[in-house]
């Protein structure tokens, strides 16, 4: 079964991880040096998802600035190659978050790719190596070779993973004549990713078989993806065997600049972002992650998105507490049924509650800095923050409750104490998850508007007989076609097309007999019209297409074509033979055209003399005059 990638992608393309519609419209929009931000505006808009997590990586923390509402201002932070990939990546995620191989774990697997797509843009800010957008996209899919192997292969790969190989692309390479490094380099190559990332993305596993130079741009980038890759496999579960993964060392951080101190910084913040994109993305993620409890092997519990790894309903608490200070209050805690997380100081007591989203905070109450620190964050507004105070102090009381302190206790308290101090918490935990499956309901409902409105747009740019775009999509789709022939001196051409004799058919036939000619008249012009002309209904029996490639004589061409095509059809209706002619008018844009409707006009007048010389015949319009086409 031997198969190079480029074989494979030739042969296996309609089982290949493909982009949806939305995307492959992007990628040969921002493939367009012509393309503005307007129009690419245009087309993120009709995918509200797509959208969304557009504006989430505009206005994520690392970028900076002011947030941004308008997509056009996104598309301009983030860049419009960036979000070519990005709406790639998105949409593979949706279109193949399961599939038919029974032993590959896809959501495991975009969770992996997830996380270090988010660690490879960190790297990015911290090395500057190239634009983090850019390295985020390549995250995303520098393992796509994994799912392709799998989709094509679904059994054989299965078989292949549960037999646990040492080396997973030899292991392909024998089995399949090639390995996932490969085909995801053509993949990405495919989906417009420049070669200069695609190629070092594809050595993220093994960057000293790529024979780059180790200090070259290439060899840099390789290597980073590696430290991606292998910080990403430390956290997410991306193998059959976890113990084999390699523990990241400081001599890969030094070939990239950088020392363990500011890695641990980025990886704590990648992870939180990871989670969130996990979130909104419903893709396995890990809790209480941190870079010194992964790179000492300390296994971390796995969840879904949104959930929590152990029992739901336990509290979670993260407490401060200096070295040396007895534990009491949080063996009771436990003893409770709490989830406590003891902190020695206040930047790992801050750290651990966020990454947590601890409901209760327990800090000292000398700590005040601490209570500060979590009540200005988002998420620290509804913690429940209890502070300890041993000795009665009423000045030092006051401080604490203006800085946030919900309660005190003493750090001897009592279990029936403890537990009747925490049923205020319960309470306000309990108000956090209502107010919270609200939100998720009115999210519910804002995506069915989306999509409803959406739903509604497409029907009113839609011919509901024939299903063709109705007159108002063709006058967009002209006015489009119009501005790119301004910018770019490129042609643009009409054609228009009436059937000849329609009334008579509805007269003989009736209505229904007509509305079955026009809907098969409107599949005829369908196949006839090519991927870059658009063909619509403008009313009754007249239909127009609208080329923004062809000059004159290509139209003249293909409509004379069309015309005999239309003449050799022969439409079955109610038992009885229809024969079609048509009348066919063309116009292409001249200096004389002072804007999209005169162009339009031409067409019409010179369809109409058509009509008028005898129908079934064309005839064209050139420095205002009407011309006839004369038939072989």
């Amino acid at each position: 079964m031997v198969a190079p990638a480029r074989l494979l992608l030739d042969s296996a393309g309609d089982r290949l991880p493909s982009p949806s519609g939305v995307a492959m419209a992007i990628m040969e929009l921002w493939g367009n040096e012509r393309t503005t931000v307007n129009q690419l505006a245009s087309l993120v808009q009709t995918d509200p998802a797509l959208a969304g997590r557009l504006l989430k990586l505009a206005n994520s923390a690392a970028m900076g600035h002011r947030a941004v509402v308008a997509i056009s201002d996104a598309i301009v932070r983030v860049g419009m190659q960036a979000v070519g990939q990005l709406a790639v990546a998105f949409s593979l995620i949706d279109s193949h978050a399961d599939g038919p191989c029974r032993g590959f774990d896809y959501p495991g697997y975009w969770s992996h790719c997830l996380l270090m797509a988010v660690l490879s843009r960190g790297l990015a800010q911290s090395t500057r190596l190239a634009p983090p957008e850019d390295l985020f996209a390549c995250g995303l899919l520098s393992r796509i070779g994994v799912l392709a192997i799998a989709t094509v292969y679904p059994n054989e790969y299965s078989d292949l993973l549960a037999s646990g190989p040492q080396d997973l692309a030899v292991a392909e390479k024998e089995c399949f004549g090639i390995d996932h490094g490969e085909l995801s380099k053509e993949l990405m190559h495919s989906y417009r990713v420049p070669r200069t990332l695609a190629e070092p993305a594809s050595y993220h596993e093994h960057p000293d078989r790529s024979g780059f130079d180790p200090n070259s741009r290439p060899g840099k980038l390789a290597y980073l993806f590696h430290a991606a890759y292998r910080l990403a496999s430390m956290t997410a579960e991306s193998g059959p065997d976890r113990s084999r993964q390699a523990i990241v060392n400081t001599a890969l951080w030094a070939r990239l600049g950088l020392n363990e101190e500011a890695v641990a910084d980025l990886f704590d913040r990648a992870v939180g972002e990871w989670q969130e994109w996990s979130t909104l993305l419903n893709l396995p993620v890990e809790t209480a992650v941190s870079y010194e409890r992964v790179s000492q092997g300390t296994p971390v519990a796995v969840s879904s998105a949104g959930e929590a790894a152990a029992d739901s309903t336990a509290l979670r608490v993260t407490m401060m507490s200096p070295p040396g200070t007895p534990l009491h209050l949080a063996d009771r805690l436990r003893q409770l049924g709490a989830l406590v997380e003891v902190c020695p100081d206040e930047s790992a007591a801050l750290r651990t509650a966020i990454q947590l989203r601890s409901q209760i905070c327990i800090v000292p109450a000398e700590e005040l800095r601490l209570c500060r620190q979590i009540r200005a964050t988002q998420w620290g507004s509804s913690v429940y923050v209890l502070g300890v105070l041993d000795t009665p102090d009423d000045s030092l009381q006051i401080e604490c409750f203006e800085a946030g302190v919900d309660a005190l206790i003493r750090s001897e308290i009592t279990s029936q104490e403890l537990q009747a101090r925490l049923l205020p918490a319960r309470r306000l935990v309990n108000l956090e998850e209502a107010w919270r499956k609200d939100r998720r309901e009115l999210r519910r409902i804002a995506n069915e508007l989306a999509v409803a409105h959406r739903h509604q747009e497409v029907l009113s740019l839609t011919d509901q007989l024939t299903e063709l775009p109705n007159r108002r999509a063709a006058m967009h789709a002209l006015n489009q076609a119009w501005s790119r022939s301004s910018r770019s001196e490129t042609p643009v051409g009409v054609t228009m097309i009436d059937i000849d004799h329609f009334k008579d058919i509805n007269d003989r036939f009736g209505h229904a007999a007509g509305d079955q000619v026009l809907r098969d008249v409107a599949a005829t012009l369908q196949e006839a019209a090519r991927e870059d002309e658009t063909i619509a209904r403008l009313g009754g029996e007249e239909f127009v297409l609208i080329s923004a490639t062809s000059g004159l004589r290509e139209l003249i061409v293909a409509a004379e074509r069309l015309r005999r095509r239309l003449e050799s059809t022969i439409i079955e209706t109610q038992g009885r033979s229809v024969k079609l002619t048509a009348s066919i008018g063309l116009a292409e844009r001249e200096a004389i055209h002072g804007n999209a409707d005169m162009l339009l006009n031409d067409a019409d007048r010179a369809m109409y003399a058509a009509k008028s010389g005898g129908r079934n015949r064309i005839c064209y319009s050139q420095d205002g005059r009407i011309h006839p086409v004369r038939r072989a």
